[in-house]
């Protein structure tokens, strides 16, 4: 069993897909963005309130690859339908935390970073030449990460001694000024997603330059067998955001566009969605969850895993899924969802729009200057923490919640030791 998938398996047939990917990722730590692979933002960490505060580190802000859109889509009638970013992967410092440890990127200052979970104590930075702007894939004792640069690094997670680095584009790599800082036009720009042994990570994100994918050897980033391969797709696809695995297929955000697939065994292009644009993307069961922009404004749509429309959400800017149930977060609502009628069992107005993760039976959310929990049965708040800026970003591992904010600030809050609640009361 691995990462994120312990807690999938247990919630019936349909959410099988998790335990196909053999990645060796532990239940109780969050080793990569949303917990696993489908970007599930599930996790059996079980956290007793009230929680408190621990540490809090400060790192210089991030600075985001991407503007937001304007105001209004002027091109409506009438034009007053606000427009949510599409490209709002890196407006915090997203975190992995594994044993421990507290790994982020930085796309401000260029590096990989490793704190002390428990402490928010600095054990180690790693510079690249361009900025990182995923959160760290933690697993069998290496870190991976991708940078503006157009390199994949592989760390040792203990030390930061470097294992591996692949440049996609080989020699055709080079760096040019940008917005005060220099970057590629083959830059990393998804996670690197780590299973069976193998690393899949996409570089560049202009069409007309070509947009490279790859699979190679996890443990020394080289191509030594038919399940390692380097495709470059030109003048389709714009390839931004967090990489999703299920055992045949990839599924990689398109940006400004609607998502793509690829074969996970060749790096093929099989299709693209139609629906909404983003590089948000959740796998759940059968289903690919993205957006969570359209001309209509916030919008999720769902796609069965051959590419066909199942469902549209709107006004979602993310959501978590169970076998039972749908946690649809919106600017000023969280509702829950009945999973196969799609009927709301609960909505309560909140000012928590940025991000949503559910650990154990509590949903955690994200707003400005404030992190809040809610009970998953009866939506009703729970607990609130202070912080400082919004908080795009939320992890829950190690009897511990981790929060990022587009501030820079990383916080540890601690669980009550004494009053841990039961995860399998979810169901």
């Amino acid at each position: 069993m691995h990462a994120g998938t312990p807690g999938l398996c247990r919630l019936g047939g349909s959410f099988l897909l998790g335990a196909l990917l053999a990645g060796p990722l532990e239940a109780l730590d969050w080793p990569t963005y949303q917990h696993d692979y489908q970007r599930s933002g599930l996790t059996q960490e079980s956290l007793g309130f009230p929680l408190t505060l621990e540490w809090v580190h400060q790192a210089k802000p991030p600075a985001p690859a991407w503007s937001d859109p304007p105001k209004a889509d002027f091109y409506t009638s009438p034009p007053q339908v606000p427009l949510k970013p599409r490209l709002a992967f890196d407006r915090a410092h997203h975190v992995a935390v594994v044993g421990g440890r507290l790994y982020f990127s930085s796309s401000s200052e260029h590096t990989i970073n490793c704190l002390d979970a428990n402490t928010g104590a600095t054990n180690w930075f790693f510079f690249t030449d361009g900025s990182v702007r995923m959160a760290p894939t933690v697993q069998d004792g290496k870190v991976y990460a991708g940078s503006d640069d157009g390199t994949v690094y592989c760390l040792n997670a203990t030390n930061a001694a470097l294992i591996w680095k692949y440049t996609p584009a080989g020699t055709n790599n080079y760096l040019v000024a940008n917005d005060g800082t220099f970057v590629s036009p083959y830059a990393i720009r998804s996670s690197v997603a780590v299973d069976q042994g193998v690393a899949y990570f996409t570089a560049g994100f202009f069409p007309h330059e070509g947009v490279y994918l790859c699979a190679v050897d996890a443990a020394t980033g080289a191509m030594t067998n038919a399940n390692h391969w380097r495709r470059q797709v030109i003048g389709t696809s714009a390839l931004q955001g967090y990489i999703l695995l299920t055992a045949t297929k990839i599924f990689m955000p398109g940006s400004r566009s609607t998502p793509f697939y690829f074969d996970r065994a060749t790096g093929s292009t099989l299709g693209q969605y139609s629906g909404a644009m983003g590089t948000y993307a959740l796998l759940a069961g059968n289903s690919l969850f993205f957006g969570p922009a359209a001309r209509s404004g916030a919008q999720l749509t769902e796609g069965g895993l051959a590419g066909d429309t199942i469902a549209s959400y709107n006004n979602g800017n993310a959501i978590v899924v169970t076998a039972s149930r749908s946690y649809l977060l919106a600017d000023t609502s969280l509702s829950a969802l009945d999973r196969s009628s799609r009927a709301t069992i609960w909505t309560r107005s909140v000012s928590y729009p940025y991000c949503l993760i559910l650990a154990g039976t509590t949903l955690f959310a994200g707003g400005e200057n404030e992190v809040a929990a809610f009970d998953s049965a009866s939506g009703n708040r729970i607990w609130s923490g202070a912080v400082n800026g919004r908080a795009y970003g939320l992890a829950a591992a190690n009897g511990r919640l981790f929060v990022s904010t587009d501030a820079g600030y990383l916080y540890g809050f601690v669980q009550d030791q004494s009053s841990k609640q039961s995860f399998w009361m979810l169901f």
